[in-house]
């Protein structure tokens, strides 16, 4: 039984480096910028996204609402699909038991200020997070105090990784800590102005 336990020990710490290694080779992948673009739509790749994260808001006892309009971009798959990954699964393991998840997709139109926009924006309850370390959980393996002090999933590299994919897409990342607990995060992408039929760009 204690050889049993052992090798348990050692395979999570090997499946948790391996987790560490991709994701830190997907920062820097996104540090070098989008190599290959191609028409996405945020509202399928956040569907699948929920779809494959839902064994995950199950076992963690989290409600996810979402509410999904066309978003089309042009951007690396991959890497969108990664900062879509993050958002979602952040959002659900840096929660409570009962807890909510909103996630909403989207385009607004040209302002006096900028072009359309894609967008994405994550909502989710949680410990209070002070407004002094948001900035903080854009770095590599920092987290909040409250993360700090329990076992929560990750490597500490989840926020850093969104925040080099949006850049690498021209796009805004912007967060901000909820008064009642959590963070609101958006992501604004340019839009793919020139679509015909957004609703079927690549999934």
């Amino acid at each position: 039984e204690s050889l049993q336990a052992n090798h348990e020990r050692l395979l999570a710490a090997g499946a948790e480096q391996e987790r560490l290694i991709e994701a830190l080779l997907t920062l820097a992948r996104s540090e070098q910028g989008v190599t290959h673009p191609e028409p996405l739509n945020l509202k399928l790749l956040v569907r699948d996204v929920l779809d494959a994260r839902s064994d995950l808001a199950e076992r963690h006892g989290v409600n996810v609402d979402a509410s999904l309009d066309t978003a089309a971009i042009v951007g690396d798959r991959q890497l969108v699909e990664r900062l879509v990954s993050n958002l979602i699964g952040n959002a659900i393991v840096h929660n409570e038991a009962g807890g909510d998840v909103e996630v909403r997709t989207g385009a607004t139109i040209a302002s006096a200020v900028g072009g359309p926009q894609a967008v994405i924006t994550v909502v989710n309850g949680g410990p209070v997070v002070a407004a002094t370390e948001v900035g903080r959980l854009l770095e590599p393996f920092e987290r909040s105090d409250e993360t700090r002090m329990s076992k929560r999933e990750g490597a500490g590299v989840g926020l850093s990784i969104v925040r080099a994919i949006a850049a690498a897409h021209k796009a805004t990342l912007t967060i901000v800590a909820r008064p009642d607990g959590g963070l609101r995060v958006d992501v604004c992408f340019p839009a793919r102005v020139d679509a015909t039929d957004t609703s079927k760009a690549t999934d």
